[in-house]
C-alpha cells in the first residue's frame, strides 16, 4: 500500500482511495486482536481422563512478539560470541558435547543439616533455579526473537540444567537466566519428547546444584513447595506453597502417558520445568502441567479446576537425564497408535470392553503394518490385554527399537494376525 500524507480531519467516507485504506486498516486491527486472543490460550489444552490439562511454559506474548517485532515484549537475544545461530532442535538431537560417564558422582549431595524453617529452605535452593528462553527468527526482520519461557534448575555445579522437553522445542537458540541476573547460551545437551524431559549445558563458575531426593518414598500429605519463573523475568524465582495430593498419576499429554506426582501447589505459566522440592531441599519433581477445566456444570458453563499440578516424578527423571548425559538420547520403544477404552455407554451388556485403536501415526510401524483405527486389539504377542494401560507398559518397558511383536486385533468381525516392527517414538512422524 502506497502511503502518503493527509491532512485532516480527512472525510474517508467521500475519498475512495481513503475508504478502501480505512477498510483495509480495519480489517487488519481485528485480525490482531484475533491472533492477540488466541495467542493468550497457545499453551495446548489436552484432554486426560475428563480433565483438560495445560503446559505450563510461558506462550501468552509469542503473537504479540511475532506480530509487533519492535514491541516491548519483543527484546532482541542476548549477544553471544560470534552469534552463530544454532540448527534447529530436534525431539532427540545429536550429542554437541563430551559423553559424561562420571555423571552421577557429579551429582549434588544432600543437604548435611536438617532446616530449621521454611525460608531456610527456600534460600537454600533458590539460587539452584533458573529461567529458560527458548528464541527463534522473526522472519520479518530476521531478528530472534523470545518466544516461548520456562523454568529449570541445576543438578551439577558443572552446568548440568533439568528442564521440560516443551520448552525447548523448535528453539533456534536456548539462553537461561541465573539467579544472579546473568544470561548464559545454553548447549542442549538431549531432549526427550515422550517423557518431557530434556537436559542443558551452560558455562558458568559458582553454580549451586540442588540435591535429588527420592521420589518413590514421597507420601500423600507431604509439604513441598516450587520455584519458578512465572510470566517471565517479571517474577523470577516465584514460590509456591501446598501438599503431595498424590503419588502416581498416569496423565496423557500429546498423546503421550506418564505418571506424575500431583500437588495443590500453584502451578503457573512459566513454570514448566521448574523444581517441586521437600522439606529437606531435595527435589521430589519437575513440574510439568496444571489442570484447568474440572468439569462441566448443569448449564454446559466450565468449571475451573483449583490446586491441581503435576510434576514427573525425580527417579524417572533422574534415569532419563542420565542417558542423555551420557549419549545425548534415548530411544523409546513405540509403534505408532494411540489405544483408548471402549465407552461402556456404547457396548452392549453382553460385550467386553476392549481396548481399540483411537488413532495411527501416519507412516509409522502401525501403519506399516496395516493397522487401522477401529480395530479392537485382542493380543500383543499372544497375550490377552483387557486394559489399553497394560498394552502401553508392554510395549514401552518390555519392548526394544527393532523388536517385531504380534498383534493380534478384530476387524468388522474378522480377527487378524500384525506383525509390527517396533519403533522410536521420538524418531517418528
Amino acid at each position: 500500500m502506497k502511503h502518503k500524507k493527509i491532512a485532516y480531519p480527512a472525510d474517508y467516507r467521500n475519498d475512495p482511495n481513503l475508504k478502501r485504506e480505512h477498510r483495509t486498516g480495519v480489517i487488519l486491527v481485528w485480525v490482531l486482536v484475533a491472533l492477540i486472543v488466541i495467542g493468550s490460550v497457545t499453551c495446548a489444552v489436552l484432554s486426560a481422563k475428563g480433565v483438560r490439562l495445560m503446559r505450563t511454559a510461558c506462550f501468552a506474548k509469542e503473537i504479540v512478539d511475532t506480530l509487533i517485532p519492535n514491541s516491548e515484549s519483543a527484546t532482541p537475544a542476548p549477544a553471544a560470541t560470534e552469534a552463530p545461530k544454532a540448527a534447529q532442535i530436534e525431539a532427540t538431537p545429536a550429542p554437541t558435547h563430551v559423553p559424561d560417564p562420571d555423571f552421577m558422582d557429579d551429582a549434588a549431595q544432600p543437604f548435611a543439616d536438617t532446616f530449621a524453617s521454611l525460608p531456610d529452605v527456600i534460600e537454600a535452593v533458590a539460587p539452584g533455579v533458573v529461567g529458560i528462553s527458548n528464541w527463534r527468527t522473526y522472519d520479518r526482520t530476521n531478528t530472534q526473537v523470545e518466544m516461548s519461557s520456562g523454568s529449570g534448575f541445576l543438578i551439577t555445579t558443572d552446568g548440568y540444567i533439568l528442564t521440560n522437553a516443551h520448552i525447548i522445542e523448535d528453539a533456534e537458540r536456548v539462553t537461561v537466566r541465573l539467579s544472579t541476573g546473568e544470561t548464559k547460551d545454553a548447549v542442549v545437551v538431549g531432549s526427550d519428547r515422550t517423557n518431557d524431559i530434556a537436559v542443558l549445558k551452560v558455562e558458568a563458575e559458582g553454580l549451586i546444584a540442588l540435591p535429588k531426593g527420592d521420589s518413590d518414598a514421597v507420601r500423600v500429605g507431604e509439604f513441598v513447595f516450587a520455584i519458578g519463573d512465572p510470566v517471565k523475568t517479571e517474577l523470577a524465582g516465584s514460590v509456591t506453597f501446598g501438599i503431595v495430593s498424590a503419588k502416581s498419576r498416569a496423565i496423557n499429554i500429546d498423546g503421550f502417558t506418564n505418571n506424575y506426582i500431583q500437588t495443590d501447589a500453584a502451578i503457573n505459566f512459566g513454570s514448566s520445568g521448574g523444581p517441586l522440592i521437600d522439606m529437606n531441599g531435595n527435589v521430589i519433581g519437575m513440574t510439568s502441567a496444571k489442570t484447568v477445566t474440572a468439569g462441566y456444570d448443569g448449564n454446559g458453563n466450565t468449571v475451573s479446576a483449583e490446586g491441581i499440578g503435576f510434576a514427573l516424578p525425580i527417579n524417572h527423571v533422574w534415569e532419563i537425564a542420565s542417558q542423555l548425559i551420557v549419549s545425548g538420547s534415548i530411544a523409546k520403544p513405540g509403534i505408532g497408535i494411540t489405544i483408548a477404552q471402549a465407552n461402556p455407554m456404547y457396548v452392549a451388556e453382553d460385550e467386553e470392553m476392549r481396548p481399540y485403536v483411537a488413532s495411527v501415526t501416519a507412516g509409522g510401524p502401525a501403519d506399516l503394518a496395516g493397522v487401522q483405527v477401529g480395530d479392537v486389539v485382542l493380543k500383543v504377542d499372544g497375550k490377552e490385554y483387557t486394559d489399553y494401560d497394560q498394552i502401553v507398559a508392554y510395549i514401552r518397558e518390555q519392548t526394544t527399537v527393532g523388536q517385531q511383536i504380534a498383534l493380534t486385533v478384530e476387524r468388522a468381525g474378522e480377527v487378524l494376525e500384525l506383525t509390527v516392527t517396533v519403533g522410536d517414538l521420538n524418531r517418528m512422524p
